[in-house]
């Protein structure tokens, strides 16, 4: 239930149900009251009218024949008996019943009591009552005019003394469920733009710019819908100006720093030559570099299936006839959509590393029902953990562990998660127990 609640739909649901529920039984119970009152107040109104008759009778007949005609069946159901003997007290008054009474019959004592099991004791009842239902009777005692008392008994009819007989239950019982399914519809209704909305920014792919969202809905979902829209094509046009001014200073360099490495060759300084030509191999190194972190963020290459355990048999059987110790400890086939040259360059990138820093490297692949995850342990000095983060920064270098003389530029891990992120997936770097650095890439197999 707390699982439920916490959701938009499952908020309304509860809300519409409950408020529905509530109102419809309140409508019942306040309309079965107003019947019931009704159906008192008409039977009241009958009651009198039989009982007033057989009053004027009993006046007018002798009084040694008033018992054998109280003893025979009248109008609904009445039966009565002089009373010569003493009766139990009256508990609760019927007074509803008395002021029908009292309308015609004047100079009359009359006390009328509510229905009971104990008035009916001994008494034969003509209404049909289901075997488990005790019959109840309504008693009226009436001393005439001229002295003589007698009482009265009123079966009551079934339906008077149950709330709801079986198949109301039945119906309301269907009500109920009507109502339940209609508050799931609406909420179910009122909730899919947002689900879209959030399924839509969880897609978002700045690389290219996205399908735009179709405004319907409510005005509130519209104008949200439209908002998202233009944040989708406003971050697209940017990342693209930034990556596309990043591509082309890097492009544009490579020609001058081409033709200045040819002019450091005819130095006749062999030692200051060759200084300057490592430095020059650098700074060309870097501009490759960040031409290929342009690229991971900006790419035209259409997604294909790809086996990744493919793909990652690949990546270490090379590293392994390079010379380099990877293993491949655990397998598994996974399939999903990917940018394949993408993808192998981020992983080629993270295997790279590990080799490079750690002496040798361990990869495996596992997956769910919804993801895979592909972990590449080194066996080198880790990173401190508090700069876990920091090392995915462009061009960051950490001095001992990650140095320039030891080749890396910085943005190898960088370029790795730019394209990661691409692919809807996550890239994580952890100490692992054992000693060591682990990358942890997560890939959605939706993707």
């Amino acid at each position: 239930m707390l699982t439920i609640y916490r959701s938009m739909h499952g908020r309304l649901f509860l809300i519409l149900l409950t408020g529905m529920i509530v109102t419809a039984a309140g409508t019942v119970l306040l309309t079965h009251s107003r019947q019931q009152e009704m159906f008192d107040r008409i039977r009241a109104q009958h009651l009198a009218t039989e009982i007033a008759e057989m009053a004027e009778s009993l006046e007018r007949i002798p009084l040694p024949q008033r018992d054998d005609f109280l003893h025979e069946p009248h109008g609904m159901g009445i039966r009565g008996h002089l009373d010569n003997v003493a009766l139990p007290p009256i508990t609760a008054r019927d007074a509803l019943l008395e002021d029908a009474l009292h309308q015609r019959l004047d100079g009359v004592d009359i006390e009328a009591e509510l229905p009971n099991d104990a008035a009916c004791a001994g008494e034969p009842i003509r209404w049909p009552r289901r075997m488990h239902e005790p019959p109840q009777c309504e008693r009226v005692h009436i001393v005439l005019q001229d002295g003589s008392r007698f009482s009265l008994l009123m079966p009551m009819p079934p339906m008077r003394g149950q709330l709801y007989p079986p198949p109301v239950w039945s119906a309301m019982l269907l009500f109920a469920l009507c109502i339940g399914l209609l508050a799931w519809l609406v909420a179910r209704i009122a909730t899919r733009p947002l689900r879209q909305l959030a399924d839509a920014a969880d897609n978002l792919d700045i690389s290219r710019v996205g399908k735009p969202l179709p405004e319907q809905g409510s005005n509130e979902v519209r104008v949200a819908t439209r908002a998202f829209n233009r944040m989708q094509r406003r971050i697209y046009d940017d990342v693209r100006e930034r990556t596309g001014m990043l591509a082309a200073i890097t492009h544009d360099l490579q020609t001058p720093l081409t033709r200045l490495r040819l002019r450091l060759e005819k130095l006749p300084d062999e030692a200051l030559r060759n200084k300057l030509v490592g430095d020059m191999q650098s700074m060309q190194q870097m501009l490759q570099e960040g031409l290929e972190l342009a690229r991971s963020l900006d790419t035209s290459e259409a997604t294909q299936l790809l086996d990744l355990d493919s793909l990652l048999d690949s990546l270490c059987s090379d590293a392994v006839e390079a010379g380099q110790q990877v293993d491949y400890i655990e397998h598994t086939a996974v399939q999903l959509k990917a940018h394949p040259l993408a993808l192998r360059r981020a992983l080629s990138n993270l295997l790279d590393n590990a080799v490079k820093y750690g002496q040798r490297a361990e990869v495996s692949l596992s997956r769910d029902a919804r993801q895979c995850h592909i972990r590449i342990r080194d066996f080198g000095p880790g990173i401190p953990p508090e700069l876990l983060e920091t090392v995915f920064t462009p061009f960051y270098r950490i001095e001992h562990s990650r140095s320039r003389e030891s080749g890396g530029t910085g943005l190898g891990l960088s370029i790795a998660r730019s394209i990661v992120q691409r692919h809807n997936g996550e890239l994580v770097l952890t100490n692992h127990p054992s000693g060591g650095l682990e990358a942890s890439v997560v890939l959605p197999l939706s993707a």
